[in-house]
């Protein structure tokens, strides 16, 4: 009897012993190094040639470990509108610590990030050269640079991934879409295209240059929740995510055609909301679809449930990447408004006539919102008209006309706000 009962308390404190030791590790950051960008640039040198530049601060978050940096590498995608044969990418790698000068020949040299608590991040600098023929060139609109860096410390050998978007072409404001009828005759709207966005802009400065010149006192001004997420830098890489076992195993009892029906989605959605309320949020809306209630696991979840966006959700090159919904929509609303004098709204719309209001500033009428979003003028492909511009016009007898006319554009700009 004590004997069993012996085997029985060593069983209870190995198991024990494991599980700490497993959370421990788990709950460790393992080779995680924190990425930040400065003074990213691009500009034309010359008819046929393009230097893009910049500089990535590498600082480890580990308070007492080290991480080594083994090797940096730079992979360059041009996104454009020609095909590109003739055009030819260098890149260059620089290491900007002094006690690792970059060598000529090109090859990397391992050396040590060191722990948080030194304080002495690592800093690297990036050039990239294109060049080909002009047309070739004049048709880029954007470039995604992708920095794989290869470390090795606390767990073992692990890539990470840094992204950078970069836009190339930047469209005239003054370029007009006609205004279009919609809400049944008592609106119009207007989409406005704007330069490929990223976490480089700032979503008053996009309002301001792109749609404020086209806009007029009473205006509703929207962005897309998805365009404001990428500015936040809401945007994931699936091989930087550590999918947990619910995020996996929950996975599959979600629809096979939405974005919480893939384990990065899942996870992404328990990195915002935690597990344990994805996990209730499923319980609950199960029990809730037996009795007839369906769609309880949405409103359970949390905001982010409806807005996370997989891979494949969105325009290149963010169709590779897991993009959750914005934070703070009502702030940025709000500072907008105060910005442009417009009201504002951040939408997610989309082709089956269904329009979320994710944020918004006071006053904004969202009925009407709603009402003239329904035919999702922006599109849900790469229009790239992140904005939409919506005219009130109080019935189809308005004097605007639904014609789309604006001759009143050359002084809408100043009254609309301060520019």
């Amino acid at each position: 009897m004590v004997l069993r009962a012996l085997i029985t308390g060593g069983a209870v404190l190995a198991a024990a012993g494991t599980a700490a030791v497993e959370l421990r590790y788990r709950r460790h950051p393992g080779n995680d190094l924190r990425f930040e960008d400065e003074g990213w640039q691009q500009e034309r040198t010359g008819p046929g040639s393009l230097r893009m530049s910049g500089r990535l601060i590498v600082h480890n978050v580990i308070p007492h470990r080290e991480v080594m940096l083994t090797d940096v590498g730079l992979e360059v995608r041009l996104l454009g509108d020609h095909d590109l044969d003739g055009v030819a990418v260098r890149t260059r790698v620089t290491s900007l610590r002094k006690d690792y000068p970059t060598r000529a020949d090109g090859y990397w040299v391992s050396y040590v990030v060191k722990p948080a608590s030194y304080a002495s991040p690592s800093p690297l600098e990036f050039e990239v050269d294109v060049t080909g023929p002009e047309a070739a060139l004049d048709g880029l609109y954007g470039a995604w640079v992708e920095i794989r860096l290869d470390t090795y410390g606390f767990a073992a050998t692990r890539e990470q991934f840094h992204h950078v978007v970069l836009p190339l072409r930047f469209p005239d404001p003054a370029e007009v879409v006609p205004w279009r009828e919609a809400a049944d005759g008592r609106a119009l709207v207007r989409t406005v295209r704007t330069h490929l966005l990223g976490p480089f802009d700032d979503p008053l400065e996009v309002v301001r240059r792109y749609a404020l010149p086209h806009a007029r006192p009473g205006d509703i001004v929207t962005i897309g929740e998805t365009p404001l997420a990428v500015i936040q830098g809401r945007f994931h890489d699936p091989r930087m995510m550590a999918m947990g076992w619910p995020a996996t195993r929950l996975a599959q009892f979600m629809s096979g055609e939405g974005s919480l029906g893939t384990a990065g989605g899942m996870q992404a959605l328990m990195n915002e909301h935690g597990t344990m309320r994805v996990i209730g949020a499923l319980a609950g809306g199960v029990a809730a679809k037996a009795v007839g209630k369906p769609g309880w696991f949405y409103r359970l979840a949390g905001p982010q449930a409806r807005l996370v966006d997989d891979v494949t959700g969105t325009l290149p090159p963010y169709d590779k990447f897991i993009v959750v919904g914005p934070e703070r929509a009502d702030e940025v609303c709000v500072r907008i408004a105060g910005g442009t004098g417009l009201a504002a709204a951040v939408v997610d719309a989309n082709n089956l006539g269904k329009v979320d209001v994710v944020g918004f500033s006071p006053a904004t009428d969202l009925g009407l919102v709603c009402d003239a979003l329904r035919a999702n003028p922006a599109g849900n492909g790469d229009e790239g008209t992140p904005i939409v511009l919506i005219r009130p016009t109080g019935g189809p007898g308005d004097s605007t006309g639904s014609n789309g006319s604006n001759s009143s554009n050359s002084s809408n700009g100043s009254a609309a706000g301060d520019r």
